[in-house]
């Protein structure tokens, strides 16, 4: 896992983990959300205003930015660099209300099975976070968590897909589902999976991320 300067720096309200349970579901339909444009808009309450994925190697990103219901002002933008370091570990840096980092972990615990964690890191105002920093920082890893709740929500709901309806202004599911199998597969036929999926991949009808939204 990444080492994260701001977790040492005493602007910076830590997390404290919200465990969410578990939940039945194959990891896979999880990682489906990082390109899953479409359902921004009616889950989450973003109007998103450019959205791309990249692969690179055992790593993939998905960078967006728009209004969001909850975790900005009315008039203000949330943008976000989420990456996965493997199957099962999110990080994602959030400029919205507040600057964050946020984790979300879905470990396999059972076939078919897996046990989620959330938490959200917080730069406060003040160059030492001070107990009403803290105090606002847990209020907006709540609303986080919320947030997340209602991916959760339609997770738990759903039946298993096992072979996605597409259209193009959804976002490269397939890419996504060919990245993925490198981790179901021996490590030495990783580089088969990275060829055919490694690079930038944009939405139709949808712009790419600013050349200033960088990955981690």
């Amino acid at each position: 896992m990444p080492d994260f300067a701001e977790w040492n720096d005493p602007q910076w309200v830590r997390w404290k983990i919200d465990q969410m349970g578990t939940i039945a579901l194959h990891p896979q339909e999880v990682l489906d959300n990082m390109a899953d444009v479409a359902h921004l808009n009616p889950v989450h309450g973003s109007t998103v205003e450019y959205f791309e994925n990249e692969f690179r190697d055992h790593v993939v990103i998905q960078r967006q930015g728009g209004g969001h219901r909850t975790l900005v002002t009315t008039s203000g933008m949330l943008e976000t660099d989420t990456w996965y370091t493997g199957p099962a570990i999110l990080y994602s840096k959030l400029t919205g209300l507040y600057d964050t980092l946020m984790l979300i972990t879905h470990t396999p615990v059972d076939d078919g099975v897996l046990k989620v964690w959330h938490g959200l890191l917080v730069k406060s105002p003040n160059r030492i976070a001070t107990p009403e920093d803290v105090t606002s920082a847990r209020a907006y890893q709540e609303q986080s968590r919320l947030a997340f709740a209602q991916d959760f929500d339609i997770w738990a709901h759903k039946r298993p897909c096992i072979n996605p309806l597409q259209i193009p202004t959804d976002g490269p599911f397939h890419k996504g589902r060919i990245w993925y199998g490198q981790f179901y597969n021996p490590r030495a036929r990783a580089p088969d999976f990275h060829r055919k999926v490694n690079g930038v991949h944009v939405v139709k009808g949808m712009p790419a991320a600013p050349k200033r939204v960088g990955a981690a």
